[in-house]
């Protein structure tokens, strides 16, 4: 490896160096303009590099003065992640640049960098002209989590944001910070609105942040949506709740004949994770399993491996006739994943199993 990069980085610092030089003649300018291609595919190169990469942290920051290779180099450094702690202030400043595509890229980089000190800048970017920044920014936001506090108030403001991606953004942003609870209104207010995924991640932020009593109410009444999306998300949200969200039962029953499959498959969960009709939820995977394709399978399966933690936790309560049922119900879904042999379901297997020795415990425990 070192190979390859050694030679690829000396071209990029000669690049440097030309640009730096005050006395160019025409044969150093026609150098400068040939290495400059070859600078541009080293920092390419260097993106996957993290440990290569770090030593050309300084190198990289000069490189945002060039345009030809300002994209890269930003690129680049957003890979290396908190090693490029000292191109911050430089990769602040790249935020005014002109294009578009170089501000949403150093916002991503700004993201996986981490560094708190940048939270006032992306809030700034929320009020950027283009909508492809101010979701970029509104997103950023999010992946600080409880650190960007500060952005609590901006991403209510956004909420009302007239792109609907910005919107989307920033209800997933204050989902993930979480400590949020003055958002709890506008977020109820944002489950009238008229873009799907709106509604979709207003639903799942306010499972995030409120209470089942501040919220539940507003969620049910949500079930109603034309679109299936954002029924599937409302039962994650309601099933987010376990057993305090009991008081959404009788919507989620009625939710198990949903004509939506992915519906009914979020529906199923959440009333398993309430410790409610457990064999009836199963029965509703089982079906899944039996007669959609691949795609749907694999998506019961994945949820099959969150259901059989939420089963394991339950199996105390579970009278014998349930507990004979999930246990039966559990042996066949392994039995199917074994013949259907999806890669991406091989962990499955080990959650089902985990939850099937512990339901023959409690089942022997019972004498039985």
């Amino acid at each position: 490896m070192k190979n390859i990069v050694q030679p690829l980085r000396s071209l990029f610092f000669r690049k440097l160096r030309i640009k730096q030089s005050q006395n160019e003649d025409l044969q150093a300018q026609n150098s400068q303009d040939q290495d400059s291609h070859l600078s541009s595919d080293t920092v390419t190169i260097l993106l996957p590099m993290e440990n290569e990469a770090q030593n050309a942290v300084s190198a990289l920051i000069a490189a945002l003065d060039e345009p030809e290779l300002r994209y890269s180099a930003v690129i680049a450094l957003g890979n290396i992640g908190i090693a490029a702690e000292a191109s911050v202030p430089a990769l602040l400043n790249a935020l005014q640049d002109e294009s578009v595509t170089i501000r949403v890229t150093v916002i991503e980089s700004l993201c996986k960098i981490g560094l708190t000190k940048t939270i006032p800048s992306l809030i700034l970017a929320l009020e950027d002209t283009s909508p492809e920044v101010r979701a970029s920014a509104a997103f950023a936001l999010g992946c600080f989590h409880q650190k960007a506090k500060a952005a609590v108030e901006p991403l209510i403001l956004t909420l009302q944001d007239r792109d609907d991606w910005v919107r989307t953004n920033a209800a997933e942003a204050l989902s993930r910070i979480k400590d949020a609870k003055i958002a709890i209104p506008a977020l109820i207010l944002a489950l009238q609105d008229s873009y799907p995924r709106v509604r979709s991640k207003a639903a799942l932020a306010l499972a995030n942040i409120g209470k089942p009593n501040e919220v539940i109410p507003a969620l049910v009444a949500l079930f109603s949506d034309q679109d299936a999306r954002v029924r599937a998300d409302v039962a994650d949200a309601l099933g987010s709740f376990g057993e305090e969200g009991k008081i959404a039962a009788c919507v989620l029953v009625s939710a198990l004949e949903d004509s939506n499959v992915y519906v009914r498959i979020n529906t199923a969960k959440a009333l398993i994770k309430m410790g409610l009709k457990i064999p009836a939820s199963m029965g509703i995977l089982m079906d899944v399993f039996e007669s959609e394709d691949n795609q749907v399978c694999v998506n019961a399966a994945l949820n099959l491996g969150i259901i059989a933690l939420n089963i394991q936790e339950k199996a105390s309560k579970l009278s014998i006739v349930e507990l004979e049922q999930v246990i039966s119900g559990l042996t066949a879904f392994c039995d199917i994943l074994r013949v259907k042999s999806f890669d991406s379901t091989e962990f499955v297997l080990v959650l089902l199993n985990d939850a099937l020795k512990s339901l023959r415990r409690e089942r022997k425990s019972r004498g039985k």
